[in-house]
């Protein structure tokens, strides 16, 4: 008979333990998980923020928190796991009575983008693992990593033409109206330079310095085909990468030297799948920001053939400069060249793959061969 009131008592708190835990354990369980930073370069530290409070008299012996992100974050710590091209992340927490806690996991941006947190699984139990009551938790928390920047002179691969130059002197020009001082005459200068007064007065030769001013409006286009024969999917996106950090870094160099400069692409918009509009020139402090959000968002999907986007560039706008960055140079782009270069536009090619032919020559045009090896 003793047996039986145990068994009842046990059923009783056994259905009691599963009505509690389905039915109250996530009930005032307040959640929140967001970004900590809204932007940054690839390569840096990111930062995950879980806030997680209980607001009621019942403690929670465990809560499990899940969310995925991106594999391009590197973990801090063993506590996660890929999944294809996920990273599972979990925590573990005990809630007392009306507790909070906050958590901060950090990760590394291994990769330029888009990223994005939306969902997050809580599960929660008894001590035992007899019963669980689950929930999810929808967010819209973003970030935004930029590329890395480099230096685009340490990757240019000698050309005869070329010993010497820097990338982004090429697009100044030294404008004599703008005098900038005086310094001591070296060998290269020439000799209506020398300023006579200042040498007689000082016993040494002393030329006139001038600033450098921008040549004009400048366009960069990236082509994302790594060949020429592909129509849509890309083969090679690692070279595209590459290219990408080109972009980034050229942009901020020109702005940053007083250019007014836009930006072209022949990709996909990874947030709106959508063909990324231009980004007309400007030399303003935040063109370097929007060109820098576009970048971050490149989905590398062919949208339009390359000879397409530069010659509907070319005439739709009046350009000084315009840059390609590209795997290749086709018949068409030459012509093109060829054509609007008589109009006054000096181009810029930037060459991510060795290209096959053993000289390019074009009408005032410069070209570089650039390799991240």
């Amino acid at each position: 008979m003793g047996s039986f009131w145990l068994l009842i008592i046990f059923l009783v708190l056994f259905s009691l333990n599963i009505y509690i835990i389905k039915c109250h354990s996530l009930s005032n369980i307040n959640y929140d998980i967001y970004f900590e930073e809204k932007t940054l370069y690839e390569g840096e530290k990111i930062h995950i923020i879980e806030k997680i409070y209980n607001g009621k008299l019942l403690p929670l012996p465990w809560v499990k928190s899940e969310f995925e992100i991106s594999s391009n974050f590197l973990m801090d710590d063993g506590k996660n796991y890929v999944i294809r091209d996920k990273l599972r992340y979990t925590s573990i927490f005990f809630l007392l009575p009306f507790q909070q806690i906050i958590r901060k996991h950090s990760f590394i941006a291994t990769k330029r983008g888009f990223y994005k947190l939306d969902k997050v699984f809580l599960v929660t139990g008894d001590l035992f693992g007899l019963t669980t009551s689950d929930k999810v938790f929808y967010f819209n928390s973003s970030v935004v990593v930029y590329p890395q920047i480099i230096n685009i002179n340490n990757y240019v691969k000698p050309r005869s033409s070329l010993i010497g130059e820097t990338i982004v002197k090429r697009f100044l020009v030294e404008d004599n109206f703008h005098f900038a001082g005086i310094r001591e005459y070296q060998t290269y200068d020439s000799f209506n330079r020398i300023n006579w007064n200042y040498s007689a007065k000082s016993g040494t030769l002393l030329v006139n310095k001038y600033e450098y001013t921008s040549s004009g409006d400048a366009i960069i286009i990236l082509n994302v085909q790594s060949n020429e024969f592909e129509r849509k999917d890309v083969l090679d996106k690692s070279v595209i990468e590459f290219g990408i950090k080109v972009c980034a870094s050229l942009a901020k160099d020109l702005i940053q030297s007083g250019i007014s400069v836009g930006f072209a692409t022949n990709a996909k918009n990874e947030e709106t799948q959508e063909a990324i509009d231009y980004i007309f020139p400007s030399r303003e402090s935040l063109q370097i920001i929007k060109i820098f959000e576009i970048l971050a968002r490149i989905k590398i999907e062919i949208t339009e053939y390359i000879e397409t986007l530069f010659y509907n560039i070319l005439k739709t706008q009046s350009y000084k400069e315009v840059v390609l960055i590209t795997c290749f140079i086709n018949k068409e782009i030459e012509e093109y060249i060829r054509i609007f270069s008589q109009k006054g536009i000096r181009f810029t090619i930037l060459l991510l793959k060795y290209y096959d032919k053993k000289e390019i020559e074009l009408p005032y045009t410069n070209i570089y061969y650039l390799s991240e090896k």
